[in-house]
């Protein structure tokens, strides 16, 4: 079973630590009246989308005998105006390079986005997921691959 804490260290700052040991921090932005050091706590909420999903994309290339050399993603979300004001629309963008097949990627993105990251399946129930893909093949230095985009149950 998953168990977290979260201990306020001063000002606007939070140490968050899991089961594991591990330990983390948290800030408020200035204009709220933290000094910004950390990440935010949506922030954070949004790179651990980006974070589930990497390890289920990676985990299932691999299974699938991809070569991968290298593996970024980069996400753009929208708020709600009002409050709460939770994510309204979040984009992923990933970004390979290897001996990839593209139709090998295009579904391990699909079904991670769809059925197996959790937090993927979260926000999808309150937000607008779409994402999409570029490959580089090894010998390449620029990511110029095909693009793809899919939207979550939300759309």
């Amino acid at each position: 079973m998953p168990k977290a804490s979260v201990k306020w260290v001063g000002d606007l700052k939070f140490q968050g630590n899991d089961g594991y040991g591990h330990t983390t921090f948290m800030d408020a932005l200035k204009k709220h009246g933290g000094k910004g050091s950390e990440f935010t706590p949506m922030d954070l909420f949004l790179s651990a989308l980006g974070g589930c999903a990497g390890i289920d994309i990676i985990t299932m290339l691999n299974a699938r005998g991809q070569h991968l050399t290298f593996f970024e993603v980069e996400m753009d979300a929208i708020k709600r105006e009002e409050y709460p004001k939770f994510f309204k629309k979040i984009s992923l963008k990933f970004m390979l390079k290897g001996e990839l097949d593209d139709k090998v990627v295009e579904r391990t993105i699909r079904l991670t986005m769809t059925k197996l990251c959790p937090i993927a399946a979260m926000l999808g129930e309150i937000a607008q997921l779409k994402w999409g893909y570029e490959i580089a093949k090894e010998s390449e230095n620029n990511l110029n691959g095909h693009s793809y985009s899919g939207s979550g149950k939300n759309p």
